[in-house]
């Protein structure tokens, strides 16, 4: 148990002060508070004594109070790196079926003429705006593709029950916990739900419900972010590294925040030279230049701003820093798409409209789901090469190659 060697370490560290250890060294941790971070060491004692949260090449990651960041910094002189907390890339706007939410009576009545025996909820529309202009149709009643591609959703976990996803959902794991469990991905947030319709939602077996980009397509959910919706970024390194063991095609990240994480890095990297294709949402920071957030700023990952209806960028959705001859570096929006008043998905059952980039790189996740050619790097130049200007013209900090759309 760790609490009871933690006693024994505190006298042990006891002793050692009164022996004058470590009396004179200078405290690099004074700015660091309670938190979660990384140890550089894999010396097995330490590790048992502290407790490892994930395990990474070169040392794990715990949870530490001011006195234990002390005597690693004084007494074992072990190099330490903070975690960063990110969060989820969304806001809420209007509750589609949830009754406790605005007061609202939210029962939907069934389409006329049409039946189902276990739909209590029924979308507003099937088919959303944001579905027609991927698609690039405003006639289509339903979606297809995605037969063979995988992707690992890395959210706040998902309702594998809602009749539009259950069929969809091929594993779950929770990396939020204090070891990782297998077969579960609880969502009490929505956010990661709302996220899977877009990729993936089928209809249901009746056919009634809400429709996503790729409808045939596996997920494999991977629980990052806790109910509150911020997510440790060794829990999202963990799970990268995960969905390369399990064989995922693409990752999508629907989160993020302005501090970098190297263990994030070298997780993103790995998945790039293992052919996976890694999509994440620019952040919710604009109108400023140099505001997309990691780990969307990493070079290797798809950088996504949003779009509302007319097609027009949001001002909240954050801005690259590129001027106009597009070179992968970081912080650069790469692709836009729709991610204001986005319908999809709820965690009770129902549905939900939110906005935010959140909303936008699910629909370039499942685009690129439904265009899997088995390489990553050739589908995501494929997915570029679809991409329609939004003005201004050319590549720009706003929208980047621009919006990919079906031809």
């Amino acid at each position: 148990m760790r609490f009871p060697q933690k006693y024994v370490f505190l006298t042990i560290l006891s002793a050692l002060l009164v022996f004058g250890f470590g009396a004179h060294a200078a405290d690099s941790t004074a700015n660091l508070g309670e938190g979660r971070y990384f140890i550089a060491t894999e010396n097995a004692v330490v590790k048992k004594l502290f407790g490892a949260r994930h395990e990474f090449s070169g040392g794990f990651t715990t949870d530490l109070t001011r006195g234990e960041l002390w005597a690693l910094d004084r007494i074992f002189k072990i190099p330490i790196e903070e975690v960063p907390l990110w969060s989820v890339n969304a806001e809420n706007t209007i509750a589609v079926g949830i009754e406790s939410l605005f007061g609202i009576p939210s029962a939907k009545k069934e389409p006329p003429g049409q039946k189902s025996s276990e739909r209590k909820y029924f979308p507003d529309e099937q088919i959303g705006w944001g579905i027609e202009t991927i698609y690039n149709s405003p006639l289509i009643s339903l979606t297809s593709g995605g037969e063979g591609a995988t992707v690992a959703i890395l959210d706040t976990g998902v309702e594998t029950a809602h009749l539009d996803l259950k069929r969809r959902v091929s594993e779950c794991v929770d990396f939020t916990r204090s070891s990782v469990v297998t077969n579960t991905c609880e969502d009490k947030n929505g956010h990661g739900t709302h996220v899977a319709g877009v990729i993936a939602a089928d209809g249901g077996e009746d056919g009634l419900g809400l429709w996503g980009v790729a409808p045939a397509a596996e997920l494999a959910v991977y629980k990052v972010c806790r109910n509150d919706g911020t997510c440790w970024a060794d829990d999202v390194a963990a799970a990268i590294g995960y969905a390369v063991k399990r064989g995922a095609n693409i990752v999508s990240m629907s989160f993020g925040g302005g501090k970098e994480s190297s263990l994030v890095r070298d997780a993103v990297r790995e998945a790039y030279q293992s052919n996976v294709l890694l999509v994440a949402s620019a952040g919710n920071a604009g109108p400023k230049s140099g505001t997309v957030t990691y780990p969307a700023g990493e070079s290797e990952v798809v950088a996504v701003g949003a779009l509302d209806p007319a097609l027009e960028i949001p001002e909240w959705s954050s801005r690259g820093v590129n001027d106009g001859d597009y070179i992968v570096e970081e912080k650069e929006i790469e692709l836009a798409a729709p991610g204001v008043d986005i319908e999809s998905t709820w965690f009770d059952g129902g549905y939900r409209y939110l906005s935010g980039t959140s909303m936008a790189a699910p629909f370039v996740s499942g685009l690129a789901a439904k265009l899997w050619n088995g390489a990553a790097t050739s589908t995501r130049a494929l997915i570029q090469q679809l991409a329609a200007d939004i003005a201004p013209a050319g590549d720009d900090p706003a929208s980047g190659f621009g919006l990919p759309t079906l031809k």
